[in-house]
């Protein structure tokens, strides 16, 4: 699963060796931190310098399904791109990532 949400950028999947945990990973620092702040978990970010996502951490699935449960519900806005346009790194690649779907709708029949 990808989220994306005011606290960042997310890729979450099933623990390679725990089916309970869901293992989170982040492109950008203090994402994983603000997340964590916001609903109240504390953060134990591990940086993983030489993989794809250098920024990762575990929660339990309930945890999770709280955190994507919360995020959901906070939704206050009627546009994304402008709730979290704020000019950064992570800006940027929130609106490469924006175009490349919207050019994708278009040369796909499905």
């Amino acid at each position: 699963m990808w989220l994306f949400c005011r606290s960042g950028f997310f890729s979450a999947v099933q623990h390679f060796e725990n089916a309970e945990v869901i293992h989170v990973r982040a492109r950008f620092e203090g994402d994983l931190e603000r997340l964590c702040e916001t609903h109240g978990v504390t953060a134990d970010v591990k940086e993983t310098p030489g993989n794809d996502y250098r920024f990762r951490m575990d929660f339990d699935r309930e945890t999770w399904a709280r955190i994507v449960s919360e995020e959901a519900e906070a939704i206050d806005y009627t546009n994304f791109k402008n709730a979290v346009h704020d000019g950064t790194v992570r800006d940027r690649a929130y609106m490469d990532c924006w175009a490349a779907m919207s050019s994708g709708q278009y040369r796909s029949s499905k």
